[in-house]
């Protein structure tokens, strides 16, 4: 847990912590609200088609502090470590979209204690 944030769980708590697939390795992504609400929507099971610029979603490795214009809220989960491209710096990376059929694991939100769940949720 982040301190100041709160923590949103796309598929339940339940799905956000085990055992993962071999080679897979745990990325963090700052984003926005809009962003974040796209995440919640599809349930988090795979990396959302039409996310990042030109077709590249910027991650970067997991517990790397926030980048640089990048959105307040932070988005954990696993990845295979094979799909990850060399970003600008040694603990960037991206990923090359679309990526709909892989599936992700282990996926945890971090919102701001000052941005209202249901801004991200939809649920009152």
């Amino acid at each position: 847990m982040l301190p100041g944030y709160y923590t949103l769980y796309p598929r339940g708590p339940g799905a956000a912590t085990g055992p993962v697939p071999p080679r897979h390795v745990m990325v963090s992504r700052w984003i926005g609200e809009a962003e974040a609400r796209i995440w919640m929507a599809n349930g988090a099971t795979y990396v959302p088609p039409g996310l990042g610029a030109g077709g590249h979603l910027s991650v970067a490795e997991f517990g790397v502090s926030r980048i640089a214009g990048s959105g307040p809220i932070r988005i954990d989960f696993s990845f295979p470590q094979a799909g990850l491209q060399p970003g600008g710096r040694a603990d960037w990376k991206f990923i090359i979209q679309s990526v709909a059929n892989v599936p992700i694991y282990n996926v945890v939100i971090y919102v701001p204690q000052s941005i209202p769940a249901s801004r991200i949720t939809g649920k009152v």
